[in-house]
C-alpha cells in the first residue's frame, strides 16, 4: 500500500508542477510557449485555459495533501510509533510510579524553645 501511494504521490507532484508552470502570470509564464498567452490556435483556447488550469491545480493540490497524509499514516503505522505523546512517554520511560510518602513529621514546638531565650540576661542587665 505504501509503495502504491508513493508512486501516486510522485505522479501528482510532477503533474502539479506542470500545471502551475502552465498558468499565465503577469509576465506570461511558461504558458506563452504553448500558445496560452492569448494567441490564436491555443491548446485550451483564450480564456478557458485560466479556469481549466486553476481547477486542475486546485484538485491536484487537494490530492497532494491527501497523499501526504496517507503516506504519513502508512509509514507511521509501519514503524510502530506510538500515536500519542503519552504512549511515547510510556515507551521511553516505562510506567511511572509515585514514590511512597512517609508519615508527616510533627513540627517542633516553637513556644518551648522561645521561653529559655527570654530568661537570659543581657550585659546591660548584669551591670545593675
Amino acid at each position: 500500500m505504501g509503495t502504491f501511494l508513493l508512486i501516486v504521490h510522485i505522479i501528482v507532484c510532477f503533474v502539479l508542477i506542470v500545471t502551475i508552470l502552465l498558468q499565465s502570470s503577469k509576465g506570461g509564464g511558461l504558458s506563452g510557449a504553448f500558445g496560452g498567452a492569448g494567441g490564436g490556435g491555443a491548446v485550451f483556447g483564450g480564456a478557458g485555459a485560466g479556469t481549466f488550469l486553476s481547477k486542475v491545480t486546485t484538485y491536484l493540490a487537494i490530492a497532494f495533501f491527501v497523499t501526504c497524509i496517507g503516506l504519513w499514516y502508512t509509514y507511521r503505522s509501519d514503524l510502530g510509533e506510538p500515536a500519542t505523546a503519552a504512549e511515547r512517554m510510556m515507551q521511553e520511560r516505562g510506567p511511572v510510579s509515585l514514590p511512597q510518602q512517609s508519615a508527616p513529621q510533627p513540627l517542633p514546638n516553637l513556644q518551648q524553645e522561645a521561653a529559655p531565650a527570654a530568661q537570659t540576661q543581657t550585659p546591660a542587665d548584669s551591670a545593675k
